[in-house]
């Protein structure tokens, strides 16, 4: 059982995880609104440099419940929750269709932008510019690997 404020949260086998087992969660940077909570522990979860938060969660599908990553680890390991996985053709695609992509890890983030079809990462004040996607992704580390070895450990968001 968990307590939240008074909020008493009972899992049973025949129940679902406050409906994620119906909707799978993903790993996301915070790019929207000032900041969210942990649906467990309350952390905020935020855009934003506050001193208690963090730029990267998991979140359902449909945006309505955020969990930091240890509550999110752990009832993850109890309850097998499901997680779309990040891949490369998400942040292809998103650049092809001129949508911002935000990398997160460790609350460290890069900034990717399509502007007129160079490809424009931004990170930590440092600013490189490669002429397509691909070379992007031959020439760019993130968190000093490529994007292809480390994708499964970021957390992604995109929009404009």
């Amino acid at each position: 059982m968990i307590k939240l404020i008074g909020l008493k949260i009972v899992f049973k086998p025949t129940m679902t995880v406050i409906g994620l087992q119906k909707e799978p969660s993903k790993k996301t940077a915070v790019t929207k609104g000032d900041h969210y909570h942990c649906l467990f522990d309350a952390k905020r979860l935020s855009q934003y440099d506050y001193s208690d938060s963090e730029k990267q969660g998991y979140c359902s599908t449909d945006g309505r419940i955020w969990f930091c990553k240890d509550c999110f680890e752990k009832v993850q390991q109890k309850h097998k929750l499901s997680v779309v996985k990040n891949t490369i053709e998400t942040v292809e695609n998103a650049l092809r269709n001129y949508s911002d992509v935000i990398i997160s890890l460790n609350n460290e983030q890069y900034f990717l932008k399509n502007e007129n079809d160079k490809i424009v990462v931004k990170h930590n004040g440092l600013v490189k510019i490669y002429d397509d996607i691909l070379s992007m992704e031959r020439e760019q580390h993130f968190y000093s690997k490529p994007l292809r070895e480390i994708i499964d450990d970021i957390f992604i968001a995109e929009g404009n």
